[in-house]
């Protein structure tokens, strides 16, 4: 099978298992993307519907040609799409988007064997399938819906930070410490918001990723300067503040496994890592809740290696497999900052 034809397959039946892409810079808090995986599944499988319609519209045309099957196919993937506004948890968007895969899986196979039958022409079937997609009122829309939504989501989350952020330098200076360097680190964070409207604006994946680029290396000042305000504050702050940037870590880390799954089919220890990580983080915030900090250092020493593991995890992934650039550059990102936290913690505890 030549690489056209690979191409055009793909197209056909690799389109909706991409999940929602990563949302924001690694310094974001974790958002629910529950609506935005929704979103990006009802376009994708849109424009996979079109390429469907249109490949049986044009085998259809072909010498001896029987799309029945293809027309079965295409009927059980309009069922499962139907199925996507249910799909209100990520468990189940992720069995819903396994159903798709397979059907699509099956139609590739079938469109294949009925070109080969009637000679079709790939070349040609890909141009009416773009012209399709190009003509359709519908595609548009619900591209515009997943922007919107993205957007909404993304916006929240880093206004969320911010407030995280203010929030933790008003109680540091109720309690007396100098914390000039990290407000002005986070007024700089802050200030790029206007950049990321205008890049979720341009619905563009490029512009939304530079933007985040740019953002992450100022948000990371600003934690910088907040540890180092946090020199001389009691544990109890201190070891809050890493269960609240663990947090955001995994909520991170769960959107990059999300990301990896249409690329790797097993990805290795770190997804059971990065269960343990959520396991013993939540333990380290239970015990930290009582009071007894003498007891919280056990768990929290936990956390502190679940961490390094997971970052060496990640680089397994990226040493071991090619990947889009994109996806290398978060996973880079994450990595290192999960380096970063255990690191912090090593050195607090």
């Amino acid at each position: 099978m030549n690489c056209r034809v690979s191409c055009l397959l793909a197209a056909l039946a690799c389109a909706v298992v991409l999940c929602a892409p990563v949302m924001a810079a690694a310094s974001s808090p974790a958002a629910d993307d529950t609506e935005i995986r929704q979103a990006h599944l009802a376009w994708s499988a849109l424009e996979t519907t079109t390429d469907m319609n249109t490949a049986i519209a044009y085998c259809g045309t072909l010498y001896g040609s029987d799309t029945s099957n293809m027309s079965r196919l295409l009927a059980e993937f309009q069922a499962e799409e139907a199925l996507i506004p249910e799909a209100d948890t990520g468990a189940r968007i992720d069995t819903l988007i396994a159903m798709m895969r397979n059907t699509t899986g099956k139609y590739r196979t079938d469109t294949y064997a009925v070109m080969t039958r009637g000679s079709g022409n790939w070349d040609r079937l890909a141009l009416q399938m773009s012209a399709a997609k190009a003509d359709s009122p519908y595609i548009p829309e619900k591209k515009n819906t997943y922007w919107t939504v993205r957007k909404e989501s993304q916006l929240e989350a880093f206004d969320a930070w911010v407030r995280d952020g203010q929030e933790l330098i008003n109680s540091l200076n109720s309690a007396g410490y100098d914390t000039t360097a990290a407000q002005r680190a986070l007024a700089v964070v802050s200030a790029r918001r206007p950049d990321l409207v205008t890049a979720l604006a341009s619905k563009t994946e490029l512009a939304v990723q530079s933007v985040n680029r740019q953002i992450l290396p100022l948000s990371e000042e600003f934690v910088l300067a907040v540890a180092e305000a946090q020199e001389q504050v009691p544990d109890s702050v201190r070891l809050q503040f890493f269960v609240d940037q663990g947090e955001r870590a995994v909520g991170l880390a769960d959107r990059v496994n999300y990301d990896l799954v249409p690329y790797l089919v097993d990805i290795g220890a770190a997804d059971p890592v990065l269960t343990r990580t959520k396991t013993d983080l939540a333990s380290a915030g239970n015990v930290l809740g009582t009071g007894n900090l003498g007891a919280a250092k056990a768990p929290f020493r936990l956390v502190q290696k679940d961490f390094a593991d997971l970052a060496l995890a990640y680089r397994d992934v990226l040493h071991s497999t090619d990947l889009p650039d994109g996806l290398s550059e978060e996973l880079t990102t994450l990595a290192l900052r999960l380096d970063d936290l255990a690191s912090q913690m090593e050195a607090a505890l």
